[in-house]
């Protein structure tokens, strides 16, 4: 039985994969509406036409707000659980209603260490993307997104944190604090690769970023010196157009195989499907913007897509 919020991401990723898919190759016989809706940034749509969806755009550099709402929600839920495993705190019956009502669920999908594990990567993410979009990347100021965009950024990082630690012991049914289930076999053969997977995609995410910035940026004093498009090169960039893109796929892929629930199974097709689609999106306006693009490159998965 599907719950609200597999509904509405498993919604998500098909709007998206089909929207896009509509977009990639029939372009020229979809409303102007629905192509300035889903693209932004770079490769926003920049004819005329639905110039009422103007009202309902937003600079992109909000998306800071994503980082800054995710951070301290996880750090927050992250502490609350912590409290409740190591210092017997109950957890409030508010909270266990709340959880009720969004994931249904009312067996543990999860062990305990999966959880604190899985919601300790999240906050280390969280806290790296937000240093990032307020001291690290340059938005150009013309870009915008839509409204949309934005709510479903904030809805993403709830979910996921709530899927995160709702389907834990304790936080969904009525468990005897004595009989949880701390750890089992998977997660404890799974959890140091993953962890070491995550930090790694993490890291690697990071350098792609600051390459972006450095495009903008004066390589002597740092300062922006131009909101220019330009060609990224070096590390990941070689093989693929989006190594950002990519990093995001794989830091899901672990938290998927930490939190192996049917919720969580549905914000990863989101995540997949918003990813590879605008991926996409991004390889073709580089190579409609640069003649000199490097063919070699595939869109987000190396020599495949």
């Amino acid at each position: 039985m599907l719950n609200i919020l597999d509904l509405i991401f498993l919604g998500l990723a098909f709007m998206v994969t089909f929207t896009g898919f509509l977009i990639n190759n029939f372009e020229k016989h979809v409303p102007v509406f629905i192509i300035k809706g889903y693209r932004y940034g770079s490769f926003a749509y920049r004819g005329s036409g639905a110039t009422y969806l103007q009202m309902i755009e937003i600079p992109k550099a909000y998306y800071r707000h994503f980082y800054s709402f995710s951070s301290v929600f996880c750090v927050a839920t992250l502490t609350y659980t912590i409290l409740v495993y190591f210092f017997n705190l109950n957890v409030s019956s508010l909270i266990v209603f709340m959880l009720r009502i969004l994931l249904e669920q009312d067996e543990p999908g999860v062990c305990v260490t999966a959880a604190v594990i899985a919601l300790s990567l999240l906050a280390v993410q969280c806290a790296r993307r937000c240093y990032e979009t307020y001291y690290l990347q340059v938005f150009a100021k013309s870009s915008k997104m839509n409204l949309s965009h934005y709510l479903v950024g904030i809805a993403h990082y709830f979910a996921c944190i709530v899927a995160a630690v709702g389907q834990a012991p304790l936080f969904c049914g009525h468990q005897n604090r004595e009989k949880i289930i701390w750890t089992d076999t998977r997660t404890t053969l799974v959890s140091v690769p993953c962890i070491l997977i995550f930090l790694w995609a993490c890291n690697e995410q990071y350098q792609t970023n600051i390459i972006f910035a450095n495009l903008r940026r004066d390589k002597k004093t740092g300062k922006i010196v131009t909101e220019d498009h330009k060609i990224p090169n070096g590390r990941l960039f070689e093989r693929v157009s989006s190594p950002h893109r990519l990093c995001e796929v794989i830091l899901y892929t672990v938290l998927l195989i930490l939190i192996p629930t049917k919720t969580f199974f549905c914000i990863y097709l989101w995540v997949l499907s918003n990813q590879i689609q605008t991926a996409i999106q991004a390889h073709e306006w580089y190579k409609k913007s640069f003649k000199d693009y490097p063919v070699n490159r595939a869109a987000i998965i190396p020599a495949l897509l």
